[in-house]
């Protein structure tokens, strides 16, 4: 931690109280797993909040609670290891690296004769609806994709932790507006494995066939990977030093960090679902349920509030690139072994009301200038294009043991994170 780190943070605690109590009053935590209610996010982001300065009137230092004057001193006092993968372990991930491969697809899109045959049947039907995660993806994508192809572009975005449910719902009652869904390979499969997805030809409307993977056995429909994106820790560099950041999963029970670390809700649960892949899932439940009963591990809704304001300037199981947080200037990333790496993907509806725009939108979504767009509004691009977190165009989070996402790695996933909900919070 840096010199003056420790109180900073005693200073900062008062403020962070001030900010519990008022969102306690707003609702507070979501620690149970969003519902399947259609709730969607139809507004365009604001710009991103301003870190809190990590210092403080020395008046606020005295109020700060005991227990964080109390923390040991050295780092020595962390827990030693209880998860360190065998070498039986080490030689499998070479398997669940797989998804790596992704990051080798470097060709751009191509204008082939099929597509430029579905250009006009697409303009013909005029517009194309879209529902990605955020409405800052709708924006960025069918800003670049009208103004090549005239064609009216819109949509919805829907949060990670309610979209399938959202999805499903809506095709159940016949209701939906949907013609093209973006979604990891993880819930991309729940959905392209009811049926829910058109089977297309990707090779002849110029996507890398190496992009393309098919629903189960028995059920028809492919998707076409577009982007990737990994969980990432995030530490507030004014306060600390990167030596003071975990490296492993068990650091985070290091009792110097006791009530210094968030974790958003649904990230927490959905992340758990690569560990297992490396670790042992039971010893998984135990250590994170440490993290929350012996380490105060705070798991909210609201982390990136907390980690901007300082009361919790560690975020554990946070995700990807977001300007929200590192366009503050004192926000750092860092990754240790089991996290995952998120191949995510477009998908045709089958009952797509414009079937030919869809078409055409997702195929073009593989392109370098849809990756660039939704890069530079999302944090998430294609890797081949160099349109991603360092550690994936360098190849260097290989060496950290991350979990790289493909179809079969995907399909567990949602079991293990299903697995751990249950057994922490009693509910999947």
């Amino acid at each position: 931690m840096t010199k003056n780190g420790k109180s900073r943070i005693l200073a900062l605690t008062v403020l962070g109280i001030v900010v519990g109590l008022v969102l306690a009053a707003c609702g507070g935590d979501d620690p149970a797993p969003a519902t399947a209610a259609a709730t969607t996010t139809t507004t365009t982001a604001t710009a991103p909040a301003k870190a809190a300065p990590a210092a403080a009137a020395p008046a606020k230092k005295a109020a700060a609670p005991a227990k964080k004057a109390a923390a040991p001193a050295k780092k020595a006092a962390a827990p030693k290891p209880t998860a360190t993968p065998t070498e039986a372990e080490k030689t499998a991930q070479a398997t669940l690296q797989a998804g790596a491969a992704f990051s080798d697809i470097t060709g751009d899109w191509v204008r082939t004769a099929g597509v430029e045959a579905l250009i006009p049947l697409a303009q013909a039907e005029g517009s194309v609806h879209f529902t990605p995660y955020g409405v800052d993806h709708v924006d960025a994508a069918c800003e670049v994709f009208t103004a090549e192809f005239g064609i009216e572009c819109g949509g919805r975005g829907i949060t990670a932790g309610q979209i399938v449910g959202t999805l499903v719902a809506e095709r159940e009652s016949g209701g939906s507006d949907t013609d093209v869904v973006y979604m990891s390979m993880t819930q991309m499969a729940q959905y392209v494995d009811r049926g829910y997805a058109e089977e297309v030809d990707w090779v002849s409307l110029g996507v890398d066939v190496g992009r393309t993977w098919d629903a189960k056995e028995g059920v028809s429909g492919n998707a076409a990977g577009v982007s990737n994106n990994q969980y990432t820790n995030f530490w507030r560099t004014d306060i600390f030093d990167v030596e003071d950041i975990p490296t492993t999963v068990e650091g985070w029970l290091d009792p110097e960090l006791k009530g210094l670390v968030c974790a958003p809700s649904f990230l927490f649960r959905a992340g758990n679902g690569f560990y297992p892949f490396l670790f042992d899932k039971d010893e998984m439940v135990d250590l994170h349920k440490r993290m929350i009963n012996e380490n105060d591990l705070l798991v909210t809704s609201s982390c990136n509030s907390f980690i901007l304001s300082g009361e919790r300037p560690l975020m554990y199981l946070g995700y990807g690139n977001p300007p929200a947080l590192l366009d503050s200037g004192v926000i750092g990333q860092a990754w240790n072994a089991g996290m995952g790496i998120n191949m995510f993907s477009v998908a045709v509806a089958s009952n797509a009301k414009n079937p030919n725009a869809a078409k055409l939108f997702a195929a073009w979504h593989s392109s370098k200038a849809a990756s660039t767009a939704v890069f530079e509004a999302t944090g998430a691009g294609w890797a081949g294009y160099g349109d991603a977190a360092e550690g994936l165009t360098t190849g260097s989070f290989k060496n950290v043991n991350m979990v790289f996402e493909s179809i079969g790695v995907a399909r567990q996933r949602g079991k293990n994170a299903s697995y751990f909900g249950d057994r922490v919070f009693g509910t999947n």
